[in-house]
């Protein structure tokens, strides 16, 4: 998702982990997408794929689409698959693309970017992101307070609390769903009265347990693994963030609009809604 925030550009800066530091420099940046909401990583492959959400709302219609961009951040497709509404988090399994989109969940063929079907995902308010254990698929409904599930082709509304504190980016941890969660109080504009952070779902039991040192820090869209530490943004603030030890600490600040990021082994992608950009950070 995003927030139409003023445009503020900040220096990469250095951060602590434990005994060891992070430093993020960035390798590449490519402009000229429509609201890149999301970015994902084909590694079957070699290649990412970013969803376009352009107009943002039903009153763009159906022109979303998905983009193909090479490693190395060249424009490959720019409309690889259209005719979405507004296309938002994704995940791979096998050999699909799930894609959230307004009016549900997305399959997508890997092979050549056709829809496959929309699963629906009913009473669902606002389907942002996705993420998956290899089998079963997970998508955060923001607005809803809930998450759902597609496993065997059905969907079931997997797990609605508050607690969840407006839920956005999603990310399996082993035997854990790791949310990102925007905050508490929003307001039409998307702002909130208190932010939020990093929360862990047990897969099993479905218990909510805030991390230690990673809640009220953040307006939270995407969070992802890189090593020992998870990396999530601020989506309004741009900035990007990591969390280890528990503690949070800042690797860099991009600009408004920090939305469903991705690593790849050292690399952090992420897409900014705002400047139609998609960056990439080394990590090290």
């Amino acid at each position: 998702m995003f927030l139409r925030l003023s445009l503020a550009i900040g220096l990469v800066a250095a951060a602590t982990l434990g005994a060891s530091a992070q430093s993020a420099t960035e390798s590449w940046r490519l402009g000229g997408l429509k609201m890149p909401e999301s970015v994902i990583f084909d590694t079957a492959n070699n290649r990412l794929i970013v969803t376009n959400m352009v107009t943002f709302g039903p009153d763009g219609g159906a022109d979303g689409y998905l983009s193909i961009v090479s490693p190395d951040g060249k424009l490959v497709t720019e409309q690889w698959t259209t005719g979405l509404t507004d296309p938002k988090g994704m995940a791979i399994v096998g050999d699909s693309l799930f894609v959230a989109d307004s009016n549900g969940l997305v399959e997508i063929k890997l092979s050549d970017g056709s829809i496959v079907t929309t699963h629906a995902l009913e009473g669902a308010m606002f389907p942002n992101d996705v993420t998956s254990d290899g089998a079963d698929v997970y998508v955060s409904d923001l607005m809803g307070s809930a998450i759902y599930k597609l496993a065997g082709g059905t969907v079931e509304k997997w797990l609605a609390d508050e607690k969840l504190a407006t839920p956005n980016g999603l990310f399996i941890d082993g035997k854990t769903l790791i949310v990102g969660s925007m905050g508490t109080g929003m307001k039409p504009d998307f702002t909130f009265d208190s932010k939020g952070g990093l929360q862990a779902v047990d897969l099993a039991t479905k218990a909510i347990t805030p991390l230690t040192g990673a809640m009220e820090v953040a307006l939270t869209d995407g969070v992802a693994r890189l090593g020992d530490s998870l990396v999530f943004d601020d989506n309004p603030a741009g900035t990007i963030l990591s969390y280890a030890d528990d503690k949070v600490t800042t690797l860099t600040t991009l600009a408004p609009g920090a939305a469903d990021l991705w690593v790849e082994g050292k690399v952090v992608y992420v897409p900014l809604t705002q400047t139609g950009e998609l960056v990439a950070l080394t990590v090290e």
